[in-house]
């Protein structure tokens, strides 16, 4: 009787100690592709900060009167990614603004390069941040869960902040302003 107990308590033992490693394997291997997210979120908001200081001061020097802050500014302080993607996405939403509103404006070629550098720039950050989010919801949901939730506290694991989309911001807005006026 003695030996069934020993060997079903070796085979739990086992069972618990494989399933710690591929848990561990598994928030390795989405803490890496939540790493290379970040990395290429980083470079794509460098370019893109670039870009849009070099596009803003040529229609600033084109203009009689200043149109776009300076991305100096918001390039030089030591912001995390998500307020530097919100300041820069702001300072592309005016652009986006002003050439909507100046149809006339009619770019030289250099200048056209890069606001469509910009607006390809734009649509892979889209793609990165979706990607980013998707592992980050996996590790999040990692720590939330049991038996994972261990490992998650003895490693120091904390949960990760989500990018949101303008689009999403849009429509809750508005899905609040409805509901407010109907309240009402």
């Amino acid at each position: 009787m003695i030996p069934y107990i020993i060997l079903v308590l070796v085979i739990i033992l086992v069972i618990v100690i494989y399933t710690f490693r591929d848990i561990t394997e598994i928030f390795n291997s989405i803490l890496i592709k939540i790493h290379d997210g970040e990395n290429f979120i980083d470079e794509l908001l460098n370019r893109k900060g670039t870009l849009l200081e070099e596009v803003c001061e040529s229609i600033n020097e084109i203009n009689d009167k200043k149109v776009f802050p300076s991305i100096k500014k918001i390039m030089d302080k030591s912001i995390d990614s998500l307020k530097l993607e919100r300041s820069l996405a702001d300072v592309y939403s005016e652009l986006q603004e002003y050439l909507l509103v100046n149809k006339s404006f009619i770019p030289e070629t250099e200048l056209k390069k890069k606001i469509d550098e910009l607006a390809e720039i734009e649509l892979d950050l889209e793609a990165t941040k979706m990607f980013y989010n998707a592992n980050s919801d996996i590790f999040n949901d990692l720590i939330e869960k049991f038996p994972s939730r261990i490992i998650a506290r003895k490693k120091g694991y904390d949960f990760k902040f989500l990018y949101t989309f303008e689009k999403e911001e849009f429509f809750e807005i508005l899905k609040k302003d409805k509901k407010e006026k109907k309240e009402a």
